[in-house]
């Protein structure tokens, strides 16, 4: 413990008051470490706790690409021992740019952590306003007691700066002991590969009708597909070397799937925009919805697992899904994410949002 002594006055406060907690810093800080530690000096004081890991890109507490919530009953040697009791779809390895997905992943595992010590342990996301928007509705959302900050010098300034005006709320600045040091990105990368192919070992496809159920995070599935000499029009019309597979009408806007991406501003796409009366067009690539990670949703909300997209067939209105879920009929809602992931743990990069 000497190794952390800079933190000892910070963990015995916190394990003696009992108020959740929010631990935040950059990346390499040291802040699962700390989450660790205390979390093993309220279990020595006899307190119920729970961890919320909220960290999608470098996860302990289930799958990347997610949140997840464990309840530890004994001292841990390391967060990833354990076994999560529930996990909440974020869709991305970063917060950025799906902060409404973090914010409410957050807050539906917050829920099921009740009166147990709640200690949340954040990304290494702390820097521009996105950040600071998403560390200050956290803090709305779940009125922690203490914010514990680790920090190199002044860099989590922009953060804090709202914070220490809270009366209600108690900030630990902590220092980052020479213990903790810096992993190279390439470390990071491989170990987050590691935990997606653990995750997807032994996964089967699971086939689901596009019309019976919902997805979320896209425009797909959410109008009314053309008729098929409409499609044909759209098809006729594009000519080689594009090809649509796919296309719904809701509200003035036009979704298509095609096999390579189509010019905004051809003349040949404003003439199916004029003939459909379209005023938007949303136009996702169909190979690159390969890999794509899903959240599958059962009836009652519960998150049952991951999956990705191994196929979409138009034809028998059929989308194939790769996942070691047990159950993957019991899905009602599949959520998109942004990432692409092989079943082997390699990334396949993101999808920006207009390509969904």
């Amino acid at each position: 413990m000497d190794e952390f002594g800079e933190w000892e006055g910070a963990l015995q406060t916190i394990a003696d008051s009992g108020g959740g907690t929010l631990v935040v810093g950059a990346t390499d800080v040291g802040k699962t470490t700390f989450t660790r530690l205390l979390i093993n000096r309220a279990i020595a004081a006899g307190r119920r706790v729970a961890i919320l890991d909220a960290d999608p890109g470098q996860s302990e507490v289930g799958p990347p690409a997610c949140a997840g919530l464990a309840f530890p009953e004994v001292p841990l040697a390391s967060l990833s021992e354990l076994i999560p009791v529930a996990i909440a779809f974020v869709g991305s390895i970063s917060p950025a740019g799906r902060l409404p997905e973090h914010i409410t992943a957050v807050r539906r595992l917050a829920d099921i952590a009740m009166d147990r010590l709640l200690v949340v342990d954040t990304s290494g996301y702390v820097h521009g306003p996105g950040a600071r928007r998403l560390i200050g509705c956290v803090i709305e959302l779940l009125g922690p007691a203490n914010v514990v900050a680790i920090a190199r010098g002044d860099e989590l300034n922009e953060i804090l700066s709202p914070l220490r005006r809270r009366s209600n709320l108690c900030i630990h600045l902590l220092p980052v002991p020479p213990a903790v040091g810096r992993k190279p990105p390439a470390y990071r990368l491989q170990r987050r590969a590691m935990r997606f192919a653990a995750y997807f070992h032994e996964s089967q496809i699971a086939q689901y009708s596009i019309g019976e159920v919902a997805f979320t995070g896209t425009w797909f599935g959410c109008g009314n597909p053309v008729a098929p000499h409409i499609l044909r029009f759209i098809g006729e019309t594009l000519g080689p070397p594009y090809r649509v597979y796919y296309a719904e009408t809701l509200n003035h806007h036009l979704g298509l799937i095609a096999n390579r991406p189509i010019p905004a501003n051809g003349p040949e796409l404003g003439i199916v925009l004029g003939q459909l009366k379209a005023k938007a067009i949303s136009i996702t690539v169909a190979p690159r919805l390969k890999h794509l990670l899903v959240g599958l949703e059962a009836g009652n909300g519960k998150m049952l697992g991951l999956g990705l997209i191994s196929s979409l067939d138009f034809r028998r209105g059929l989308v194939g899904v790769l996942t070691p879920v047990r159950t993957p009929e019991a899905a009602r809602i599949l959520h998109f994410g942004t990432h692409r992931i092989t079943p082997d743990g390699a990334d396949a990069g993101a999808l920006k949002p207009d390509e969904l």
